[in-house]
């Protein structure tokens, strides 16, 4: 049965029904709109932090091995008692020579 439509033929709609409609039409585009705005912030946000951990693991690989200040003032005080032990060692070396000397020549 096919469907007629004549120059007679109306469409009715009541008031309320068109304005519920264009209401719900116009709170979906604004609820898109919202929720398209809140996804780009989350992926502005998320970019940036990023960003920033890659510079904090870089800053934290760069100074890993640095020395730290109180292993500074130790390699110090270990380089000045390593010089003593040699300057001992040495006179040590200059007595032992003499002492030989004097053993030989007796």
């Amino acid at each position: 049965m096919p469907v007629k439509f004549q120059e007679s033929a109306g469409v009715s709609f009541s008031l309320s029904f068109l304005i519920q409609v264009l209401t719900a039409i116009v709170l979906g585009v604004w609820a898109y709109s919202q929720f398209d705005a809140r996804i780009s912030m989350l992926e502005n946000s998320s970019s940036s932090h990023g960003i920033q951990i890659t510079l904090i693991q870089d800053g934290m690989i760069e100074s890993q091995d640095r020395p730290i200040s109180s292993d500074h003032i130790q390699n110090t005080k270990l380089f000045f008692l390593e010089e003593q032990v040699a300057q001992q060692q040495s006179r040590i070396a200059t007595l032992e020579e003499r002492i030989y000397r004097l053993n030989v020549t007796q």
